[in-house]
């Protein structure tokens, strides 16, 4: 079910939203206009289409033009003339609008242009409609943003072929600029070697750790196109990595990082079980021979200088905009770390100063090109962080926060508290997450290997395995018929082993013609020793080929041969699968990540497609932590679902992004929904609130629906949420705001517009709430309040705010108000008050109250969903008399909801009178 549109086209009746947000829609004028549009747009295609929208630039400056294109088809056997209106939305409210006419030719498509001059305000959101007077209509967004940094829509760019065309490397870009306004762009693997970024200065090509030729020009061609549309080109490096051989480059085994002091650094390239006498801490990785990682100290100073001369190379050579820092995380386990003198090193907390002094170098270099980012990996919300989350994201000088996130994150509600502990601890910076979307799932439709024909090769079984092998004389192969289900790119994902130390190449056959040659790294049991086996399958197995293939909807045959200039040796074929990712699955990460107030590194562009027309792929999903093994492809309209969800949370930037948005308290005493199980912390099987405040401007309500879950990894393939309709929704609000209207928006209903709600304000024993009905929750909605004007009390009344579990009463004089809070002291009971504070900085809060039991009394205090200790309440004379507790907490300027809570240690019974706040 779709909700109703809050505007349609000037051919329709519409009324408009007034700034205060007193003005809301009647249902029935809603429904109106509902049915009026169903029934012009139901043969759109009859009288002209928009088949696509998209901005000239990602993003804007305040003041700058913006050019929209709306492209305009027509079907028909003869021309038409069509009114074009452009409407263009900031939140709830419509800031602009335009009309004309435009002519196409029968059977033509033409590319309508339309100007708007962005308004002066920085860092805000719009979104914008197109509409035919037919009712055909599509969406975008602008972002006019004077700094990338502020939303950083982070994508990223891989495989930078030799004699890739001026042409197609600016199609690359403008595909994600255009669909996904992306505005930042990692640029992976581009490097020779890791502590030399290329050979020399006048090479033109080379070849990264795995045997790819990088172009120049290629990456030259692509951060110009990117520079033309206001992207930013980000150059991926290591903090501490050296290949093998670095002393031949410049750099001093006396930097490394080492196990102990005999500084051995030597090794048999063809022995992986030598790598254990390696001293200096080392990684690992795949290919023949195996290139080596060597770990170097980040507090050496001169390891220091050295890195930061190939990043500031990197920007003056390539016009680079910043770097992009890693790191391996602990990856070594629970290890002392020791430089060449033996010294011990905190590398945890090395890496803030390593990033500062590059920031530092990076700005007198080029103030201009000066972004920094690191990668907090594994972070969780303190004090869950074992490794170097704390130190990155409170001490480090980053223009925005960046994490890749593993086992400490394993389900949604670990993301949402890890992305809210990070804005607490840096100033509320939009955080992008690496969060690798079904990565250890082979999904799509799979065919066993034994099932195809069979020429010279033969099947097996072994470990309850069966597979085919023998891919061992020329002409030998495996063939499988496959259904494609729509036209499009995917992913062809091989399950193979590979027990021998060789690379083994196999020639892949697409309808008779040979596209590809894919690679077959041995499979091993581990790292260090990395020893090749035969009953270790991977679907990871190639460092080198992309495996993406361009198919027409349809029946098609591919074959796995053995030709005579393939080189290596067999392999074991387990199956081979059309692989995809899951679109539920995404959908709800991509929900919690950006309820949270993180953004999401997943769309990029680059990977070379074999057979496709074009020699280059849609934009496509990262799935993996090495970026060219994005071994999935989009089925199931989840790109046209992306492509919404970029407009959406580029256009309502300011209700997900902005520093003075602050999480509220998820506790189940602030919400209702009628005949619906609620949850605060993402269980499976109810509607999961996540509530938060805006300043002292907006209350928001984030609802993601988990009611078909039975499973909280976000990793993992997921449920068709089970749509909602018509959600009576109850929410406690502070007792001293009023509500000036109440909106929803969601990626998944009306194109992304905001649509009012009718709302009543009431008050009973538990507090002051707001009702209102959401008309559909499909995966996704952002309901957000308008706070009247009234500013937060210096004493609010403990009797007037939420309480759950208590009553009130006046029985005691000398209290405050209209009397107090008593019967305080039952099992999870609690008092939730709102407080809005103008500045940063450190209050003071006093709760009056009086304890005439035997023993003093303790509560929990929560503020923002996170806990800040206890309140100690000792004993008084009697129930007459009142005194106050102090507790003094760090608060960021905005509204903050506190919960004084009964929890296990923290029982005894109080009367609580108020609670009073100073700086």
């Amino acid at each position: 079910m779709k909700r109703f549109l809050a505007c349609l086209s000037l051919t329709l009746a519409c009324a408009v939203i007034v700034s205060n947000g007193g003005t809301v829609y009647a249902a029935e004028s809603a429904a109106s206009v509902s049915q009026q549009q169903t029934t012009l747009s139901s043969t759109p295609s009859a009288y002209g289409e928009i088949i696509d929208l998209y901005t000239d630039k990602a993003c804007y400056q305040p003041g700058d033009t913006a050019i929209l294109t709306a492209k305009i088809k027509n079907s028909t056997g003869s021309g038409i003339e069509q009114t074009v209106t452009t409407k263009i939305y900031h939140l709830n409210q419509q800031v602009w609008e335009s009309s004309e006419n435009v002519t196409v030719a029968a059977g033509g498509t033409v590319g309508h242009n339309l100007s708007w001059q962005c308004d002066s305000a920085d860092y805000t959101g719009y979104l914008v409609r197109v509409s035919l007077g037919n009712g055909s209509t599509k969406v975008t967004a602008i972002d006019v943003s004077s700094d990338v940094s502020r939303y950083p829509r982070y994508g990223y760019s891989v495989d930078f072929p030799v004699g890739e065309s001026e042409t197609e490397s600016t199609s690359l870009m403008q595909e994600l600029a255009r669909d996904y306004h992306i505005n930042l762009v990692q640029y992976y693997d581009w490097m020779w070697r890791h502590e030399k970024d290329i050979p020399s200065d006048t090479a033109a090509t080379w070849e990264d750790m795995f045997g790819n030729t990088i172009s120049k020009a290629s990456i030259l061609q692509r951060i110009n196109a990117g520079h033309n549309l206001n992207q930013k080109a980000m150059a991926y490096q290591m903090v501490y990595m050296a290949r093998e051989g670095y002393e031949n480059y410049g750099v001093s085994k006396e930097w490394g990082l080492y196990k102990n002091l005999n500084h051995n650094i030597s090794y048999e390239t063809n022995n992986p079980s030598s790598l254990n006498r390696i001293d200096q801490f080392i990684f690992p990785l795949e290919g023949k021979p195996f290139p080596i990682l060597f770990v170097f100290n980040p507090f050496n100073e001169s390891w220091r200088n050295f890195m930061s001369s190939q990043y500031t190379g990197a920007v003056n050579t390539f016009g680079f905009d910043g770097i992009q820092l890693d790191q391996m995380g602990d990856f070594w386990g629970n290890v002392n770390y020791y430089d060449y003198s033996g010294n011990s090193v905190d590398l945890a907390n090395s890496f803030s100063s390593y990033v500062n002094e590059i920031k530092q170098n990076l700005t007198a270099n080029n103030s201009s090109k000066n972004y920094i980012t690191m990668n907090a990996v594994n972070g969780a919300a303190s004090p869950n962080d074992d490794f170097s989350s704390n130190d990155i994201i409170k001490n480090a000088n980053t223009d925005f926060p960046f994490s890749e996130i593993w086992e400490n994150c394993s389900n949604y509600n670990d993301l949402k508290n890890y992305i809210d502990w990070q804005r607490k601890n840096d100033g509320g910076k939009t955080m992008v997450c690496a969060a690798y979307m079904n990565q250890y799932d082979n999904l799509g439709t799979t065919y066993q290997a034994e099932s195809g024909t069979l020429s010279g090769v033969h099947s097996g079984t072994e470990n309850n395995v069966t597979y085919v092998t023998g891919f061992d004389e020329t002409g030998d192969y495996s063939s499988y018929t496959v259904q494609a289900p729509e036209t499009g790119t995917y992913s062809l994902v091989f399950l193979a082993s590979n027990g021998t130390d060789t690379r083994a190449q196999k020639s892949i056959y697409v309808d008779g013609t040979k596209t590809m040659v894919a690679n077959f790294d041995s499979t091993r049991t581990g790292l260090i020793p990395a020893d090749p086996s035969w009953y270790q399958y991977s679907a990871e197995s190639s460092f080198t080929t992309p495996k993406t293939l361009y198919l027409t909807q349809g029946t098609h045959t591919i074959r796995i041969q053995q030709d005579s200039d393939n080189a290596g040796g067999d392999i074991r074929l387990d199956s081979i699968t059309l692989g995809t990712f899951d679109s539920n699955s995404v959908r709800l990460t991509d929900a919690v990540l950006a309820a949270s107030g993180a953004m999401h590194i997943e769309m990029g562009s680059g990977l070379s497609m074999a057979n496709g027309s074009s020699g280059y792929s849609d934009a496509v999903m990262l799935g993996h932590p090495y970026y060219p093994k994005a071994y999935k492809s989009m089925r199931d309209n989840l790109r046209t679902a992306m492509k919404n969800q970029y407009n959406f949370i580029t256009a309502y930037e300011n209700l997900l992004y902005d520093p003075d948005i602050i999480p509220s308290d998820g506790g189940l005493q602030n919400i209702s929904i009628s005949g619906e199980a609620v949850s605060g912390s993402g269980e499976a099987g109810k509607i999961w609130f996540i509530p938060k405040n805006k300043g002292d401007d907006y209350g928001i309500l984030h609802l993601i629906n988990m009611t078909a879950e039975t499973d909280t990894n976000w990793r993992n393939a997921a449920a068709v949420p089970d749509e909602k309709t018509n959600l009576t929704v109850k929410y406690y609000i502070p007792t001293y705001k009023s509500v000036a209207g109440v909106s929803v928006a969601s990626p998944d209903a009306d194109e992304g517009i905001s649509t009012a709600l009718n709302y009543t304000v009431s008050t009973d024993s538990n507090g002051k709430y707001v009702t209102f009905t959401v008309p559909s929750l499909e995966y996704w909605d952002m309901i957000y309040l308008k706070w009247g004007s009234e500013s937060c009390p210096s004493i609010i009344e403990a009797e007037s705010s939420i309480l759950s579990g208590v009553s009130t009463n006046t029985d005691h004089p000398g209290y405050t108000g209209t009397g107090f809070v008593d019967s305080y002291g039952t099992m999870y009971s609690s008092v939730t008050f709102d407080l809005d504070v103008p500045t940063t900085g450190y209050y003071n809060l006093k709760f009056r109250y009086s304890n005439a039991t035997a023993a003093e009394c303790k509560r929990l205090l929560i503020m923002d969903n996170a806990s800040e200790g206890e309140v100690d309440f000792p004993v008084t004379a009697d129930w007459n008399t009142w005194q106050e507790s102090e507790k003094q907490v760090s608060m960021r300027s905005g509204m903050h909801r506190l919960v004084l809570l009964v929890s296990s240690g923290y029982e005894g019974y109080i009367n609580l009178d108020h609670i009073e706040i100073s700086s």
